[in-house]
């Protein structure tokens, strides 16, 4: 029982923080369908994804032309501390 709880726990500590970390809010490109939906998907993060998705459906794929999201400001925590 020890022995599991030891290799679940390796096993854990060795994944770590199973959710997307890497989770984006903006994508430089987009494919758009040749059909009559006339849908635009902007999920790929480079032109080779995108064409490998319309390669096979019809479409084409252009850059995102939605600005890419401003990343918010970091507070500055120096070393002066003011009272």
């Amino acid at each position: 029982m020890r022995m599991t709880l030891l290799v679940l726990a390796a096993a854990v500590a060795v994944m770590g923080d199973v959710r997307p970390s890497a989770a984006r809010a903006w994508y430089p490109w987009c494919a758009q369908y040749a059909d009559r939906s006339g849908i635009t998907s902007c999920l790929f993060s480079t032109f080779e994804q995108c064409l490998a998705t319309v390669r096979g459906i019809g479409g084409s794929c252009v850059q995102n032309w939605y600005p890419a999201p401003i990343e918010p400001r970091r507070e500055r925590r120096g070393k002066h501390f003011y009272r």
